[in-house]
Parts: C-alpha cells; structure tokens; sequence
C-alpha cells in the first residue's frame, strides 16, 4: 500500500520545528533545575540533620523556653540555617518544649497518625497540610528511650521558590515562542517569496517561456538558483530556435530532391523527357533524399545515442569500401575519387558501421563542392591517426567555417550542418576530434582518432 506524503506549509513547517526545539530545550533546562535544586535541597538538609544529630550530645541546654542554638550552626549554609528547629517528644509523640512551636506539633501529630516509631526516624521526608520537612531523631540523654529529640528543616520556603523559577521559566518560554512564532513567519516569508518566484519562473520555462528572470536575490543560494534557471532558460531557449530552424531548413532542403522527382516524373509521363537519363536523375535526388533521411533520423536519436561493440578493422580497408560505393555517384559528375592508404594496415578497434557513416558523410560533402577531384589520406602521425578529405571546390566562406559542424546552422547555399554534425558526434564517440580549413584549393576536413582507439 502507498501513502502519499504529507505535505506542509513552508512556514508550518520551520514553526512546527522550531516550537518543537524550544519545548525541549525549556524541558531539558527545566527538568535540569529541577533535579539539581531538588538535590541540593535534599542534601544540605540531611548534611545539616545528620550535623546536628550527631552533635546533639554537645547542646548545653536541651530543654530551653525556645528551640535550642546550635553551636554547628555557624558552619552551615544560611538557606538552610533559618530552616533549622529541634523539640523533644516522648513515647506518646506529645512536645516536651515548654513552648513548643507549632511545626514542634505538626510533626509530632503526622508521626502519631503514620504511627511511626520516633527512634527510627532518620533523614524522613514528612509532608504535614501546610508544610514539607526533612527530620531525623535521636534519643534525648544516651540510654534514654522514653525522650527522642527530632531535629527537623522545614524546605518549604524552598519549594516555593522552585515553584517560582519553574513558573517564571515557563512565562518565559511562552514569551519566547511568541517572538519565535513573529521571526518565524519572517524567516519563512523571506524563503516562501523567493521561492514562489523561482516557482513561478520554472513554470514559465516549462510553458515555453525562456524570458530571463531579471530579479536579483540577496540570498547567495537563491541568487545560484537563479543564475541555473536562467542558463536553463538561455539554453532551452537556444535549442528551441535551432530546432525551429533545422525544421525550415530541413523543409528546405527537402523540398529541391522533391521537386527533382516530381519533375522528371512527370517528363517521363508526358513523353517530354529521356526516360533512362530521367529515371538516372530521379535515383540520384531519390539517394540523396534517403541520405538526408538518414541523417535527419540520426540527428534525431542522437543524443541518446551509444557506440555499439567495438571491432578490430583496417581503416585502410574501411575507407577504400566506401569509397567504392561512393563511386558511381562521383563518375556520373565526372568527379575522380584519389586515395592514399599508409602501406602498413591501421588497426583499430571502431564500431563499423558508425566509422563508415562518417566516411559516407564526409565523401557525399566533398562531391557535393568539388570541381573535378577529391582526394582522401589515411595516415599515422605519433599516437594519432589522422583521415582528411579535400577537394578542388570553392572551399569554406570565412563567416561558415567556424559553423561547419553545427547542427543546425544553414549557410548561404543552403543547410550546411546536417552530415557534417554527423561526423563530428560519431567521431567525439570515438574519442577523437573533427575539423574544418581551407587548403590550398578547395576544403579539407580532418579527422584525428587516437592510434590505440
């Protein structure tokens, strides 16, 4: 079974977080001060009772007309000094003191009524209605087991101050997360705007829209968000015009194989042409069109493309294949095809088919420009092997050479950038490189493989 997440607002979500830390930060601290002020209290409470019982036998005085001074008292912490009492009681839990105070009877009727045993008292926490103490005992005069004096600390005046602290801690934190909840909303403001922005510029993008954003954001990581969407944009929008483009000049290239076609069949039909020399040149622009076909097909998937096994072959023997089966159509334009193999073979490891793509490419540029000859070279230089083709054509005009690779760009005579871009990404598969110059007469176009390829 599937849930699907639970989505939440931006702002939701950093107050929800940010609550949740402050309530257990505040929780920690308060649990933190509690536990220590409760074991401070507890344990000066029964240093001060076990001080006090085991120095009981020093009292000069046990029986004076009010609680009796202890000598130790001097020593111990004034919190706790002021909290410190003594009475005597008997078996019956009735104050001996002549004037006893009235904590003296509420501990003594709270033992009664939890008939605890006065001599087993020692470090006892007693809850009476109004007050909270630590008492111990110890018997009167030694051997007496009639008199018990209980020393006890009354820690209610401590308690109440904890409950002060937690109650002003717990003001506190209520105040706090009131200010958090306003820095939150702003925080979560300032993130949501850029945010929404962003939003709203991806959805242009994705609408077809590759304006640039013109917003500048203070925020280093927006301002990188945004520099990325818009070289997104640029890109896209650079794709998109060259995809508009190399369908208006693929129409166009098109369209003069069409009309060929369309023309010589129909001086076929009429009798106003040669049907042998007809058909000849419907053939021709028919193999043209399906190159073109193929190229366009190619480009296509390109992309996405992978070189399939790679295989040991001749290139010698490679180009020499094709340019046989290039031939024909280099004769019927009175057009010699020259080629000069190295004498030693050039093994290398190449996916065939794609190799010779490219050579049928690079051939069918040639006789497309060349007055009379083209010539192709296959040779080793260093770790390299180099192929070039050239021909006797007009050569290269300076303002296309630096596009004569390009995919979709279209010079003066037409599309210039179909086969060619063919090349260069075959090539680039093959780790090598592919580029354009004009030689002395007419184009060269060299191709360098790496020699261990």
């Amino acid at each position: 079974m599937r849930f699907k997440a639970l989505r939440r607002n931006l702002r939701i979500s950093i107050l929800t977080a940010f609550s949740a830390l402050l309530f257990l930060s505040f929780a920690l601290a308060g649990a933190a001060f509690n536990i220590t002020i409760n074991q401070y209290i507890r344990s000066g409470a029964i240093d001060m009772l076990d001080e006090a019982r085991a120095g009981q036998y020093n009292i000069l005085e046990l029986l004076p007309p009010e609680n009796p001074l202890l000598w130790f008292m001097g020593r111990q912490p004034n919190l706790f000094r002021a909290n410190l009492g003594s009475f005597v009681i008997d078996n019956n839990y009735r104050p001996l003191n002549r004037l006893a105070t009235d904590s003296a009877h509420d501990i003594a009727e709270m033992l009664r009524q939890n008939e605890t045993i006065p001599s087993t008292v020692h470090n006892l926490r007693l809850r009476t209605q109004n007050h909270t103490y630590f008492i111990t005992s110890a018997t009167a005069f030694p051997g007496d087991l009639e008199r018990y004096t209980i020393f006890y600390v009354n820690i209610t005046d401590l308690q109440r101050f904890t409950r002060s602290v937690n109650l002003l801690l717990f003001y506190l934190a209520c105040l706090i997360w009131l200010l958090a909840v306003v820095v939150t909303g702003f925080l979560a403001g300032s993130l949501a705007r850029p945010l929404h922005i962003l939003q709203n510029f991806a959805k242009r993008i994705g609408s077809g829209d590759f304006t640039p954003n013109a917003i500048s954001f203070t925020s280093e990581e927006f301002e990188a968000l945004n520099q990325s969407l818009n070289h997104t944009a640029k890109q896209l929008a650079k794709y998109d015009n060259d995809q508009k483009t190399f369908f208006q000049n693929v129409s166009h290239e098109l369209r003069t194989p069409l009309m060929t076609i369309e023309s010589y069949a129909e001086g076929i039909k009429y009798g106003i042409m040669d049907p042998v020399k007809s058909a000849q040149t419907i053939l021709d622009a028919t193999g043209r069109l399906s190159d073109m076909v193929g190229d366009i097909l190619y480009i296509s998937r390109i992309d996405n493309i992978t070189v399939p096994t790679m295989e040991q072959t001749d290139l010698n023997i490679l180009i020499q294949e094709h340019i046989n089966l290039q031939r024909p159509l280099a004769e019927s334009k009175d057009l010699t095809i020259i080629f000069e193999p190295t004498a030693e073979p050039i093994i290398i490891n190449c996916a065939v088919s794609y190799m010779g793509r490219a050579m049928d490419n690079l051939i069918s540029n040639a006789l497309r420009f060349a007055e009379s000859i083209i010539t192709v070279q296959c040779r080793r230089v260093g770790d390299r092997v180099l192929i070039q083709v050239t021909d006797d054509g007009p050569g290269f005009e300076p303002e296309i050479l630096p596009h004569v690779f390009e995919r979709f760009y279209k010079g003066k005579n037409g599309l210039t950038g179909i086969g060619l871009s063919v090349v260069r990404s075959i090539i680039e598969q093959h780790k090598g490189t592919a580029t354009a110059e004009n030689g002395d007469i007419g184009a060269k176009l060299t191709i360098s493989l790496p020699g261990n390829l």
